[in-house]
């Protein structure tokens, strides 16, 4: 017996997508990936994201997260340690002379690893998912139905393929933009300055946003 009932998962699906689709730092880092380093480097930064994010289901469903709820300091440690990463990277995209993302592996280009690392990375110190998570997971679960540990996880992981199909398609529809912008000089000049800007711009969002 599948250990939602089918219903609600449905329900599910339809309010996980939207959220998906919804614009946040995870997403505009992958379209930021996608566009300055194209579409495989997009896809790696994305199954990093979708990664963390069942770390972030799995210290839900262990109860980890509540951590967060019980002691406030350590959701506002996190936090702004996911800040300052943010500021790092705004600050390497404008210091570093030949941008990181513009040039072959190794001459200065992101790895393979390290895009899956860097992507996880902002995920992970993002605190407010793991909030998310415990809000709003439990509201289509069900005692009766079995394990909740199960329910909770069944529904953290679809949530993360959702999220990963969702930054799929993007990259896929944007990816012909970052073609046709890097097959300019001008485009190489500015990108970095343009990376730092947004990368900056999300750290200080994440700070206005709070309450």
């Amino acid at each position: 017996m599948f250990p939602i009932d089918l219903a609600v998962y449905s329900a599910y699906l339809g309010a996980a997508f939207l959220l998906a689709i919804t614009p946040g730092t995870d997403n505009i880092y992958v379209l930021t990936r996608t566009l300055s380093q194209g579409r495989h480097a997009g896809f790696l930064a994305a199954i990093g994201i979708a990664l963390a994010l069942v770390g972030h289901v799995t210290a839900v469903t262990l109860g980890l997260s509540q951590l967060f709820v019980a002691a406030p300091k350590l959701y506002s440690v996190i936090r702004y340690a996911g800040v300052v990463y943010l500021l790092y990277l705004a600050f390497k995209a404008f210091t570093t002379r030949e941008n990181v993302i513009s040039m072959p592996v190794g001459n200065g280009q992101l790895g393979k690893a390290k895009i899956i690392r860097q992507a996880a990375t902002l995920c992970l110190l993002n605190p407010k998912l793991a909030i998310f998570f415990i809000a709003f997971l439990p509201q289509f679960t069900d005692p009766g139905r079995g394990s909740m540990t199960v329910q909770l996880f069944v529904l953290g992981l679809s949530f993360a393929l959702i999220g990963l199909g969702v930054f799929c398609l993007a990259i896929v529809c944007i990816a012909p933009i970052g073609e046709a912008l890097r097959s300019h000089t001008l485009f190489w000049k500015w990108q970095g300055r343009v990376s730092g800007t947004v990368l900056a711009a999300m750290a200080l969002w994440l700070v206005a946003a709070e309450d």
